[in-house]
């Protein structure tokens, strides 16, 4: 066996590090049928991290790192998106990497060091060299887009703001940059737990979901509607007419904005 000139490489934001131990790791958002290497969710990526997101991986033919887009969201290498299915992207050290809000560095040691193929024991963690240190924009200012209610709702604002995050996990994994998703089917799709279940439980989320409204012809999906239009920072709502009948979609502000 002949031995390859590649040295373990490190994952670097403001707030966190994650060396590589293997040839290659998954980055997205745990859930409970499955666990990623890196939990972007966790660290504050946003609602659009995707399950699995991207991966990283030593490419031996090439002698090189690579990365691979697994979610319609795509991913920025330098400033510039990549989708997923586009071609795997060449990694080099300092690369600035940004998957949903998360931004980090991709490094490499500053010495190459020799790992023999195909499972060496790990070697002692490398010096890298950090860059600067990065500049990440303040959450969105501005009013909340909460509206003001005669009654209290019968539910606690932390539990809202848990079924939100929840919703728009949902949204990331099934629209893309661009796409809409009609608020009929997102009322559906979260009758199936899986999508959200390690984020917030199902019964908290019907319980802010299905307000009850004493409106006549109320529509199962209101309630949902209702909560989405609260959050102008997160959601857009499209309402399409199409002769004397409408219809409500809905997107995450950082797919269409």
């Amino acid at each position: 066996m002949g031995e390859l000139e590649a040295g373990f490489a490190k994952l670097q934001g403001e707030d966190f590090e994650y060396y590589m131990q293997t040839y290659s790791i998954i980055l997205g958002r745990n859930s409970k049928k499955s666990t990623v290497d890196v939990d972007l969710a966790s660290m504050g990526g946003g609602m659009n991290i995707s399950r699995q997101h991207a991966r990283i991986y030593y490419d031996f033919g090439r002698k090189r790192f690579a990365l691979e887009v697994l979610s319609k969201n795509g991913c920025y290498v330098e400033g510039v998106l990549y989708l997923r299915g586009t071609s795997h992207v060449k990694l080099d050290s300092q690369d600035l990497l940004q998957i949903g809000e998360k931004k980090f560095y991709f490094l490499l040691p500053t010495k190459q060091i020799s790992i023999a193929k195909p499972t060496p024991p790990p070697p002692p963690l490398p010096t890298m060299v950090a860059p600067a240190p990065i500049a990440l924009a303040a959450p969105g200012g501005g009013s909340s887009g909460k509206k003001r209610h005669e009654k209290p709702p019968p539910y606690t604002s932390a539990e809202e703001r848990e079924v939100v995050a929840a919703i728009g996990s949902v949204l990331s994994d099934l629209c893309g940059p661009g796409e809409w998703m009609p608020i009929v089917e997102l009322f559906n799709e979260l009758h199936a737990p899986e999508h959200y279940s390690s984020i917030c439980s199902p019964a908290k989320v019907w319980k802010v979901v299905e307000v009850k409204t004493e409106e006549d012809g109320a529509r199962p999906w209101d309630g949902l509607l209702g909560l989405l239009r609260r959050y102008p920072e997160h959601f857009i709502i499209n309402i399409k007419t199409k002769g004397r009948q409408s219809a409500e979609y809905v997107s995450l502000v950082s797919l269409v904005s």
